[in-house]
């Protein structure tokens, strides 16, 4: 397959750029008119964000914090300063470009001149060695919101001193840009061979070509690394899924669909226009992805570690669908409001700044289509009504045990009524060393018992590529929309499935409701089978065979059992953890219905619908 970008533009000679000013799309402080016309409502939020931050004391870096989170592998500890120095730095610097008369800028040097100051800018599991300098996700953003400062503030600071951006130029070229040039074996580069990259491709890339485009005056290094950015790229490209699905969850899409909007948007404003390639087929699926699992609000359908609630920009969405002439993802984005979340891990800087002078409709709804099949990553996502993000809502997944951020949940699925949580896939904890060690499946969300799937003999799914869903059928006829597939190849040899047939289904016809059926046949019998469904709402049996969820006060969802077969029991989990918290409150319920009597085969039924109204709900 030809390379989008290195093969058709890598002859390009970046000796000679536009100006930064060509290049950004936001002004810099010094354009007074177009900063003092910011809507106030905004003006007014950041303002306050900003002199939260005047009294800020930037807080020391400590080694024992360091040397704890490599023994516990607990990150938090030493990685919250190590954000709050930045979260603290970009709302310092959005607060002086909106008020233009010096308040901030003490601050503001201050930061800069701390985080210059680091040893490294690394993540916490890193011991600070001078000269240890690599370039990943945090070292990248970290030159990129001193080059963007630099951008903005660049006249304000030589007013102060020369110094200032000279440091700034000096630690971005040494920590970033010059491994960047010089090294070809970061495995998010993907040019290792068999080497499928991730969200850090697009999102380190963007980092980096920031820095080269506002920051690097060697004309020469700066074609090479915008080169090299591009080949790079093209290996994100060339092995992302073809249907265009972030297989990370659609958490994950702002750094890498989203970055990689941002990538093309620098590359088309540095060649003038000539780099363009949004009329791709891979490029606009990327972006037509997000409205195609968006349920409803913040909620989206979640798989693998991404969570549920993601407060995504609005101004990369609807940036990202006024490029590829997309109407609804211009409408997802139009109707994303811009939230400052309580604790960012990564401020992004240019985004809130490019967010505050892009023009959106201010009526727009979005797009919530009925029906959408991912076809090569296997996920189907159905909803009740065109248009309405009231009735069912259901995604489901094939797949495979060895995605990216990868859960073991081939075969599992998620239920949402009114676009409120009915069953749901947990996603997953705080990161912590666990997160990526050979002990990430100790981790419970990360397991198939915790996953809206079966557990046969006390077997789980396993991890792997050959741990996958097979005979997969996907079919949207009429009012039913129908995902089927045989998720035995999942299972270890010990759990003893000859085959197990799962079909996930949305019906419209009539009262709406969500089937999931099993069919199954296992080498010998066994009553040890056991079907998990996690959730948010605390169930309760309204009477043998019916499960009743109250998803929002006075509204329930009804889930039906064969209870000739099948006995329910329930398990109350306190949430301890903080990201989980903020997906799905202080409690999760884990509803197990278990075989009565021992079976080599049979067929199961599950039937999700709403409560026809509140009195059918508590009778």
């Amino acid at each position: 397959m030809t390379d989008l970008l290195s093969d058709r533009y890598g002859h390009l000679d970046f000796a000679t750029i536009p100006a930064a000013s060509a290049i950004a799309p936001f002004p810099a402080i010094t354009v007074r008119e177009a900063w003092s016309n910011v809507a106030a409502p905004m003006r007014d939020l950041w303002l306050a964000e900003a002199e939260r931050c005047l009294d800020y004391d930037w807080p020391a870096l400590k080694v024992t914090d360091r040397l704890d989170a490599q023994q516990t592998g607990r990150l938090t500890v030493a990685s919250d300063p190590i954000y709050d120095r930045r979260t603290a730095l970009g709302k310092l610097v959005i607060g002086e470009c909106l008020e233009g008369e010096g308040r901030f800028l003490g601050q503001i040097v201050n930061g800069i001149m701390a985080i210059c100051e680091e040893t490294v800018w690394g993540g916490p599991e890193a011991f600070p060695l001078t000269g240890e300098h690599e370039v990943q996700l945090l070292s990248g953003e970290t030159a990129a919101m001193l080059a963007w400062a630099h951008y903005l503030l660049g006249e304000r600071f030589d007013a102060v001193s020369i110094h200032i951006g000279r440091r700034s130029k000096r630690e971005v070229r040494t920590r970033v840009l010059d491994p960047y040039v010089d090294r070809d074996d970061y495995w998010w580069m993907g040019f290792m061979p068999g080497t499928r990259v991730n969200n850090w491709n697009p999102w380190c890339n963007l980092s980096c070509l920031t820095g080269f485009l506002l920051l690097e005056d060697d004309a020469a290094v700066r074609t090479r690394g915008i080169r090299k950015i591009m080949k790079s790229l093209d290996r994100f490209l060339l092995t992302h899924p073809a249907d265009g699905c972030c297989d990370e969850g659609p958490m994950y899409w702002e750094h890498s669909g989203g970055a990689l909007f941002d990538v093309l948007e620098l590359l088309h404003a540095a060649s003038g226009g000539e780099i363009d390639i949004y009329g791709e087929r891979i490029v606009r699926d990327i972006g037509s992805y997000l409205y195609k699992v968006h349920i409803g609000g913040i909620y989206y359908a979640n798989f693998a570690d991404g969570d549920a609630k993601v407060a995504h920009y609005p101004d990369v969405i609807y940036g990202y669908g006024t490029r590829i002439h997309d109407p609804r993802l211009q409408a997802l984005g139009a109707a994303t409001p811009t939230i400052i979340r309580d604790y960012p891990y990564w401020f992004p800087l240019p985004r809130f700044v490019r967010s505050l002078f892009q023009e959106r409709p201010s009526d727009a709804k979005p797009p919530y289509i009925r029906d959408a099949w991912l076809e090569q990553t296997q996920v189907m996502t159905a909803r009740e009504t065109e248009g309405a993000v009231e009735g069912l809502f259901t995604a489901a997944k094939g797949g495979n045990n060895l995605e990216s951020h990868n859960h073991n949940d081939v075969g599992s699925f998620i239920v949402y009524a009114d676009g409120l949580p009915v069953l749901i896939d947990l996603g997953t904890e705080l990161y912590t060393a666990k997160t990526f060690s050979p002990q990430r499946y100790e981790i419970w969300t990360t397991q198939s018992a915790y996953h809206n799937l079966p557990t046969v003999r006390g077997v789980q799914q396993h991890v792997g590529g050959e741990f996958r869903a097979s005979n997969v059928v996907y079919e949207c006829a009429g009012d039913v929309s129908h995902l089927s597939m045989d998720i035995a190849g999942a299972y270890p040899p010990e759990a003893g499935i000859v085959s197990w047939h799962r079909a996930v289904a949305l019906g419209r016809s009539g009262r709406a409701v969500v089937e999931i059926a099993d069919d199954f046949k296992l080498n010998e019998p066994t009553r040890d089978i056991v079907y998990t469904l996690m959730t948010p709402c605390r169930p309760v049996e309204r009477a043998p065979g019916t499960i009743l969820l109250e998803y929002r006060p006075g509204s329930f969802a009804e889930i039906e059992y064969d209870k000739e077969r099948l006995s329910f029991s329930q398990e109350t989990i306190p949430v301890v953890d903080a990201r989980l918290r903020r997906n799905w409150g202080d409690t999760v319920y884990r509803i197990l219905l278990s075989e009565k009597s021992a079976v080599s085969e049979g067929r199961r039924m599950l039937r999700v619908a709403i409560a026809a109204s509140a009195k059918e709900g508590v009778r």
